[in-house]
């Protein structure tokens, strides 16, 4: 196997897996997400739109047709959490997934012009 394919594969699923999971916490409104996002002052409704949001991502990510619209979805989810972690004056250290994934999408765009 060509190289190139297995990094794209593994950036890949560095990408769907935090995006899975983290998007069924708030889906199924584990505590620590409902905190957040009160903490945050988000309705629920939102918290459950952004955890459906992120599944349909990873989900997205794993199919050759929807995939680059997946990378941008998940880039404006992500852009949106560092702003509302930095709206709320979290710790640098909250924000610290949401960076290393937006790191993430912007290597694995630039894979479709490689």
């Amino acid at each position: 196997m060509e190289i190139k394919i297995i990094l794209f594969w593994l950036i890949l699923l560095a990408m769907a897996t935090p995006s899975l999971i983290f998007g069924f916490a708030k889906i199924i409104r584990k505590k620590d997400k409902v905190e957040l996002f009160q903490r945050l002052g988000y309705p629920m409704w939102f918290m459950i739109t952004v955890g459906l949001g992120e599944v349909v991502t990873a989900i997205g990510l794993l199919f050759e047709p929807t995939r680059l619209i997946a990378i941008l979805l998940s880039a404006i989810i992500l852009i949106g959490a560092i702003f509302s972690h930095v709206r709320a004056r979290e710790p640098k250290e909250a924000m610290a997934p949401a960076i290393v994934l937006v790191h993430l999408a912007i290597i694995f765009a630039f894979t479709f012009f490689i």
